[in-house]
């Protein structure tokens, strides 16, 4: 049928295929999504946070804008209730994120290695 060294070809290529499409969910992941603003903009905005009184004045701003607009005692409940809620979607939202990723990259080999497949049968089929 097919000798080895067309076989190891095909396989390359297909390991080809999955690292770019990998490495495009890679690049373009959530965690980078920052790099895709502009750096005037974030660079003084980032410089600021890293500081102890930037992380005091986001964290401060933070909890004295839910104390106003919501109220104390529900913002301490929905704090104290739903703390594990919180802490899973930060988990979760990756999960999902990867999921995806390697599931439509896979997905994609898998078409195209039965897109040619079916392709060699009816060849074969009408050659006879």
């Amino acid at each position: 049928m097919i000798n080895n060294s067309t076989t190891k070809e095909i396989l390359s290529s297909y390991d080809r295929q999955i690292r770019k499409d990998m490495a495009f969910w890679i690049r373009y992941r959530p965690s980078r999504w920052k790099n895709l603003l502009p750096e005037k903009s974030i660079r003084p905005l980032i410089k600021f946070i890293k500081t102890k009184y930037g992380k005091k004045f986001v964290l401060l701003s933070a909890l004295i804008f839910s104390f106003i607009f919501i109220g104390v005692f529900s913002t301490l409940n929905f704090i104290l209730s739903n703390i594990f809620k919180l802490w899973l979607i930060i988990l979760v939202i990756p999960l999902f994120y990867w999921a995806f990723a390697i599931t439509s990259v896979y997905a994609k080999v898998i078409v195209q290695v039965f897109y040619r497949f079916i392709r060699f049968v009816f060849y074969k089929l009408i050659d006879q």
